[in-house]
């Protein structure tokens, strides 16, 4: 498999990941419409739910990242396309450390 074929295996593996984790998503905010912070709190800090919400925005994320650096790569001139694709993979990188950050302060009220 090349390297190509790879990474589009991995964004079609991502996009399938989120199909299940979006419904979550879409029944997590059901459940807490019009719910104060002590009840989102409480529910984001049910394992079951903490994982669910880590796993969304990891994939999320690495669908996101994975997506925009093809972008980069296939219509960005190659003098930007170096510095573009490290913003992309640093702001992803980011993105799922605050996740990791906020869950793990949920649930485990560190």
């Amino acid at each position: 498999m090349s390297a190509g074929s790879k990474d589009w295996f991995r964004q079609r593996v991502a996009a399938v990941a989120l199909i299940p984790l979006s419904a979550w998503l879409l029944w997590a905010g059901a459940s807490l419409a019009g719910a104060d912070y002590a009840a989102a709190t409480a529910f984001f800090s049910q394992p079951l739910n903490g994982i669910a919400a880590l796993l969304l925005a990891i994939v999320g994320l690495y669908h996101t990242q994975s997506g925009v650096t093809s972008i980069i790569e296939d219509y960005i001139p190659s003098g930007a396309r170096g510095v573009l694709i490290f913003v992309t993979h640093v702001g992803c990188g980011a993105g799922v450390v605050a996740v990791i950050w906020a869950v793990v302060n949920v649930t485990f009220g560190a």
